[in-house]
């Protein structure tokens, strides 16, 4: 019996232990902010505290799990398990999440490149065909004097 006794003493100190840590727990201290900025919080991250009760949910996760030790990285990890790579508010920089986000930037690269050489071959030719209208011009002009001194000297 004394044994029950103190274990469920001991078990109410525990639990007080861990109410009190979550009320007065600093929800401005760096390590708690560097964690809860990184969750997107289902869109409401941008919400004030005192009103959404979704942040104010995962508020009181995020400190429940730092009072029992977690560090960030576990507690990132444990979100990521429950809800995916939806849970963060910026996707992870390895693996799948990192090809996401790197190939559009690529194809838009390349895709400005293919733009730049295409523009630039079809431009060369007007080039080359404006130096062939001015020597069409010329012969042009050539002949079309010649034939003017012939009609002028028929006549004149």
């Amino acid at each position: 019996m004394k044994k029950f006794v103190f274990l469920l003493i001991f078990l109410l100190l525990l639990s007080v232990n861990v109410i009190f840590a979550e009320e007065d727990f600093d929800y401005s201290s760096k390590e708690f902010q560097s964690i809860v900025s990184m969750l997107s919080m289902e869109g409401h991250s941008g919400d004030d505290l005192a009103t959404c009760p979704v942040k104010q949910t995962y508020y009181n996760e995020v400190a429940e799990l730092m009072a029992q030790g977690k560090t960030k990285d576990e507690i990132l990890n444990d979100y990521v398990d429950q809800l995916g790579e939806e849970a963060l508010a910026a996707p992870i920089k390895t693996g799948f999440s990192l090809t996401a986000w790197i190939t559009p930037f690529f194809l838009l690269f390349v895709a400005t490149f293919l733009v730049y050489f295409l523009i630039k071959k079809w431009v060369r030719p007007n080039q080359t065909s404006d130096l062939n209208r001015e020597f069409i011009d010329e012969t042009e002009n050539e002949i079309l004097l010649s034939v003017i001194e012939k009609e002028r000297k028929k006549y004149f």
